[in-house]
């Protein structure tokens, strides 16, 4: 009997890359530590087009059980894993990229991909400019007969703006452009970028799909016409992910919808209490109505992911925005998000800004991801901050 195909995301989630039937009746796909793969004969072994499983690096069953559930969330022909969510943006450039392309980024960009464009572009002779995420009118004049990509991150990194994707998209179909997006905050549950019409997707699984901050892992998701040519960057890199670490993923993978949603809905819950507070100008939320491109992520979005920032009033000092920071006892000071615990760290953006008009928070900054902790816990800490701060700095 044919099984009925899974229509709802979140049933996708719990079941994709699950085959009970070829192991034994085991739900979970067994974790394969290899590097050599054995052939029964020579013949079969130098015959490599007749196996589907060559050497470790090149995959095995555990990491095919993971591609197969992500290539099954976004509705594409496939996926490469990759060690970390930057490694996975790297494969997609140099997957696509030849030397004296040019590429387009978005100002508010990862500042590992800035430092990898500033980077290592010059030593490919592959040319980069930037452009405003919120003012795409001169997006089209930028555009040079060399352009290969145009990249995107949305919400962009620590200031959270929101590009007009479909805007973005539609110009780079004109010109027969290639566009490459970082999802990792939407995920394929809140934005399906693959449906907007972009080419390559990617994500640190690092963050939401691994869910519990002990893996490093990213992927880049994408259908026939790219997928070829970025296994092939990959492989000839030698790049390969961790058998334990896949398992890991795909255990992540199954509880991802309900860390989700719980996190989003902290998350909101705590941005609200924020922009209430006298100290703190602005709250950096796209799902709240006072964010400029809340209508944006109200089109294209079906959730908010549990990250966004803060910039405090002017007077509050570095000191006194580092003391609220360190007397948040729930909230880990570190790098990274996704993980069942709140973190808050402080960014220095405008070394991560080129173009003039792009924003730049004048007063402190204060990025915040929330967990799955009780939300009243984590407002009751933050609450107990404020007042210490406002006693010791009176």
């Amino acid at each position: 009997m044919k099984k009925k195909k899974l229509r709802n995301i979140e049933t996708i989630a719990a079941h994709a890359g699950l085959k009970p039937e070829e192991n034994h009746g085991i739900v979970n796909p067994p974790v394969y530590h290899a590097s050599t793969i054995l052939s029964p004969s020579m013949k079969n072994y130098k015959d490599r087009s007749k196996k589907k499983y060559t050497y470790g690096r090149n995959g095995t069953p555990t990491s095919e059980a993971l591609e197969k559930a992500i290539s099954e969330l976004y509705e594409t022909d496939g996926c490469v894993l990759a060690p970390s969510g930057m490694s996975a943006i790297t494969n997609s450039f140099m997957g696509v990229l030849k030397t004296f392309d040019h590429v387009l980024i978005p100002d508010c960009v990862y500042g590992s991909a800035r430092r990898f464009a500033e980077e290592e572009f010059k030593r490919f002779q592959i040319e980069h400019d930037y452009y405003n995420p919120r003012d795409l009118s001169n997006l089209e004049s930028k555009i040079k007969k060399n352009t290969k990509v145009i990249y995107l991150e949305s919400p962009g990194s620590y200031t959270f703006e929101i590009i007009d994707i479909n805007k973005t998209v539609k110009l780079a179909k004109k010109h027969k452009i290639i566009t490459i997006i970082d999802n990792t905050w939407g995920t394929a549950l809140y934005f399906n970028a693959i449906k907007f019409g972009v080419d390559i997707v990617v994500e640190a699984i690092t963050k939401y799909i691994g869910g519990h901050s002990d893996v490093m892992m990213g992927v880049t998701v994408c259908n026939k016409k790219h997928l070829n040519s970025i296994i092939r960057w990959k492989r000839n890199s030698g790049q390969c992910v961790g058998p334990d670490d896949i398992f890991l993923a795909l255990r992540g993978l199954r509880t991802l919808p309900l860390r989700l949603e719980k996190s989003q809905k902290n998350s909101i819950k705590l941005a609200k209490f924020l922009s209430n507070q006298k100290e703190v100008k602005k709250v950096y939320h796209p799902a709240l109505k006072e964010h400029p491109d809340h209508k944006l992520w109200k089109r294209d979005f079906s959730g908010a992911c549990g990250i966004f920032g803060i910039e405090f009033e002017d007077y509050i000092t570095t000191k006194m925005a580092e003391f609220f920071a360190d007397n948040c006892l729930l909230f880990g000071k570190g790098a990274s998000w996704g993980g069942f615990e709140s973190l808050m760290t402080m960014t220095d953006i405008k070394s991560n800004r080129t173009i003039k008009k792009s924003y730049v928070p004048n007063g402190e900054y204060l990025r915040i991801y929330v967990g799955i902790e009780n939300i009243e816990d984590i407002i009751e800490d933050v609450s107990i901050s404020f007042t210490k701060m406002r006693n010791k700095f009176k």
